[in-house]
């Protein structure tokens, strides 16, 4: 539930000055805001002191347990409190879509992963909140910051503001005790005030005695209804202190076929020490993979080719909006293991009209391991039978499977 900020008396912030100087904030911010539009810009001397007074604020009340139970009664104190805090709300004009939520706060939330406390706060912007997260490892009884997750450069082009859904925190057990380091993995979005087509961040972060580094730091425009869109997961496969962390994350983009519109993304990452690559899969079927492969550069999309000669097809298709249409269906080849797609790119130079049809000759090894193998403009000899299995929408998390039907 979200929590509007509407005056209260004098008399019950001086019962406590944090919240007194955080009331103020929220007022100079929402004046400050007042009749916001689309092109309003955050203000960032505001904006980052109510994060760190809010912040500085819990870290005053927090328990020395990490009893679950008192974590929770601990929460709904916080919330309780904070519900005291107010600012006069703006009606926003029925003819906009801007929905001016400055000087209001989401509910505080603290949860407990693997002995790390992570608390979640929200400050108001346009049409959502400002995630901050911060999290905390018990040292000699008392909880301290061990790591932080939060916008703090405000300028237009490079404030990216996020509403985190998500946090995974992952640490390895050795003879039944937790090890360092620890890896904190966040999903999020910028909702935006209009649309389900929104920025998704993901990131993943390492944290050790020396301090916290972020590893992974990425965003693409996705399809997003609502959170549960974007799921991952971060762990050790196989279990044991030498294998690679291993992050998964899959979400729904846009697809070059101007007909399909969407389809499911899939990032797999392997960590080892400071090393990030991304392994396989990179797709779940023939088409989504052919899709993948053109709408990356050659330093991805090279790795999964077969040799030297599809490159120059690469730079040829390639290009910052990619588009056209899969046409016939996906074949099953006589040469097992092998597909071809079908893709007929749009000439954005001749009124976006359909080129003639190229064929793709993937190689599909299981589980979901493909290869570009070949491209030419006309078939593949002995690819003729239609496999309409191929490409079916596919997960790899069963939270997701919902969404099939």
């Amino acid at each position: 539930m979200l929590m509007s900020l509407l005056t209260l008396s004098g008399t019950l912030f001086a019962q406590d000055p944090q919240l007194e100087a955080l009331r103020a904030t929220l007022t100079t911010m929402r004046a400050q805001t007042r009749g916001a539009g689309f092109d309003t810009q955050v203000p960032a001397a505001a904006m980052a002191k109510a994060k760190h007074q809010l912040r500085d604020w819990i870290e005053s009340k927090l328990l020395s347990s990490n009893d679950e139970e008192e974590t929770a009664a601990l929460e709904a104190e916080l919330n309780q409190e904070l519900q005291t805090l107010a600012v006069p709300e703006e009606k926003a004009p029925e003819a906009t879509l801007v929905q001016n939520r400055f000087g209001t706060l989401s509910n505080v939330r603290l949860t407990l992963h693997s002995g790390i406390l992570v608390v979640s706060t929200g400050i108001g912007i346009l049409c959502q909140d400002d995630t901050s997260l911060y999290g905390y490892k018990r040292v000699d009884g008392r909880w301290q910051r061990i790591w932080e997750s939060e916008q703090q450069d405000y300028s237009p082009e490079q404030y990216k503001p996020q509403s985190v859904f998500k946090v995974l925190v992952w640490r390895q057990s050795e003879k039944g005790k937790e090890a360092s380091p620890i890896y904190v993995m966040t999903l999020g979005n910028h909702w935006g005030c209009s649309s389900a087509w929104h920025p998704v961040y993901y990131r993943v972060w390492r944290i050790a005695p020396s301090g916290s580094k972020l590893l992974i730091d990425g965003s693409q425009m996705a399809w997003m209804r609502t959170g549960s869109y974007a799921v991952g997961s971060i762990g050790q496969r196989p279990l044991r202190s030498t294998a690679p962390v291993d992050v998964l994350i899959e979400f729904t983009v846009g697809s070059v076929d101007v007909m399909v519109h969407n389809r499911e993304a899939v990032l797999h990452f392997l960590i080892e020490g400071d090393k990030v690559r991304r392994v396989a899969p990179v797709a779940l079927s023939p088409r989504d993979f052919v899709d993948e492969w053109l709408t990356h550069d050659w330093q991805e999309s090279g790795p999964w080719s077969a040799s030297e000669a599809v490159h120059p097809w690469h730079r040829k298709l390639h290009a910052d909006w990619v588009g056209g249409t899969f046409q016939d269906n996906t074949k099953r080849c006589q040469t097992p293991g092998f597909w071809q797609v079908v893709f007929a790119p749009r000439d954005e130079h001749k009124n976006n009209e359909d080129q003639k049809p190229l064929y793709f000759l993937v190689q599909w090894s299981p589980p979901y391991h493909f290869t570009m193998k070949e491209i030419g403009a006309k078939p593949w000899p002995g690819c003729t039978d239609d496999d309409l299995e191929a490409d079916e929408w596919r997960t790899l998390f069963s939270t997701q499977e919902w969404r099939y039907w």
